[in-house]
């Protein structure tokens, strides 16, 4: 979901060490048009290894002869303003946005998700929070 004029946090587990990955993007589409698109390097973009084995395991439980597979916690953190950038259509079949991930990594091969849908939701007053300009306390006002 991405509520317009938020600051959401897109979590996204990788099936590839974060060592392995030479670049990523991850990229927000709506109605055939590029909104967003997000590169490690880029402000909000984190990477965690994450042991999908043992996350949710208790240590003295676990025990596996299995080759643990690597994987990476991808984050994407999203401004009030990159989510503004999104548009909220009366109709609601436009109100989605398609995310998709690519990534190219040390050896150049490149790898590509399925698409992600997310539903856009709007916002009664499309503004950015806390810009003291766009401030407006009137009862009745903008």
């Amino acid at each position: 979901m991405i509520v317009r004029g938020t600051t959401p946090y897109h979590t996204f587990i990788l099936p590839i060490a974060s060592s392995s990955i030479k670049e990523v993007w991850v990229t927000y589409l709506q109605n055939g048009a590029i909104v967003l698109n997000k590169k490690n390097g880029d402000s909000g973009v984190t990477f965690e290894e994450v042991n999908l084995e043992t996350e949710n395991a208790h240590v003295e439980d676990y025990e596996s002869n299995e080759e643990i597979v690597p994987s990476t916690q991808l984050t994407v953190h999203l401004t009030q303003e990159e989510t503004l950038a999104f548009k909220f259509y009366p109709a609601a079949e436009k109100n989605i946005a398609v995310v998709q991930i690519r990534i190219l990594d040390q050896d150049d091969e490149a790898y590509a998700s399925d698409p992600i849908r997310e539903r856009i939701f709007g916002v009664l007053k499309d503004e950015v929070i806390g810009n003291e300009q766009n401030s407006n306390s009137e009862i009745g006002g903008e």
